[in-house]
């Protein structure tokens, strides 16, 4: 199957209608009839039944469409890598970071780091951790910060930062938190999906602890304004934990057993060594051990 075929194929499953997979396309709405007609051709039976102005899929399209969003992905896939190798990196330095780590850690390295680099220009994405993973390896960035280090093959991990998962609160009393103290009191959960809520969930289940929670925060700051207005306890590590400082009515204190947290600076494996992203890992490092 020709890749035109397949792309007219994913445009109108995804557009429901030839004008839409022209627009998809950006081709002329002709050409895309004209296109479509070909695939159906080429792969002998009807793809697509017209039922008041729209492409029905067909048995058979939806038989084929799972194999040919994954090939199509693929394609995508391709097309930003191919994109990103005629780029000249030098003249933008492109960070990534995990919305925890852009709260307060991230902005304070940046700070020192362009004393040095007055006239760098900076692009900044916060993504989760796997994003990052993948857009490193696409070359869409030339460093990136997570709580967790990546397996891909071409990407280098840096552990440049230690800490522990802490516990915020506004009725918070003595000098820690007990873990088995969050299965009595109500909880501003993170998800288990994240690297901070496995390590959480794992201590949870190695301790025999069910949490009293019956909110979910998919992001730190969520957690921490939740918190603020009441709605439990939060845990989170205690770089991010700063961020808790702009409410008064909040105490940070740490949780016991402790529950280490390691921050990592991913790099793809094939960029040159940069001044810059050496700078800046290294003014991470000093915000991370204060």
């Amino acid at each position: 199957m020709r890749i035109r075929y397949i792309e007219i194929f994913y445009a109108v499953m995804q557009s429901g209608t030839v004008k839409g997979a022209a627009q998809m396309l950006h081709i002329t709405q002709p050409a895309a009839t004209r296109l479509l007609q070909q695939a159906e051709a080429h792969v002998g039976v009807p793809l697509f039944q017209r039922l008041r102005g729209r492409l029905v899929p067909t048995a058979e399209a939806h038989q084929l469409f799972p194999e040919v969003e994954q090939l199509y992905l693929k394609l995508d896939t391709v097309r930003r890598m191919a994109a990103n190798l005629g780029q000249d990196s030098d003249s933008l330095l492109r960070v990534l970071c995990v919305p925890g780590l852009a709260l307060e850690a991230l902005p304070g390295a940046l700070q020192r780091w362009s004393r040095k680099h007055a006239k760098a220009r900076l692009s900044l994405r916060t993504l989760h951790s796997r994003q990052i993973a993948d857009s490193l390896a696409l070359r869409e960035a030339e460093v990136g910060f997570a709580f967790e280090p990546s397996a891909h093959p071409a990407l280098l991990n840096q552990a440049i930062g230690h800490g522990r998962i802490v516990c915020v609160g506004a009725d918070l009393k003595g000098s820690e938190v007990p873990l088995d103290a969050l299965a009595k009191h109500p909880l501003v959960d993170l998800d288990p999906a994240d690297p901070l809520g496995r390590l959480l969930h794992s201590a949870f289940m190695a301790h025999g602890i069910e949490p009293k929670s019956r909110i979910l925060a998919h992001s730190y700051h969520a957690a921490v304004e939740l918190a603020a207005h009441g709605f439990g306890w939060a845990v989170l590590d205690n770089v991010t934990a700063d961020y808790a400082s702009r409410h008064p009515q909040l105490k940070v204190l740490p949780l016991v057993p402790e529950i280490p947290v390691t921050v990592y600076a991913l790099r793809p494996r094939d960029l040159p060594a940069s001044a810059a992203v050496d700078d800046l890992i290294a003014q991470m490092q000093k915000v991370l051990q204060r």
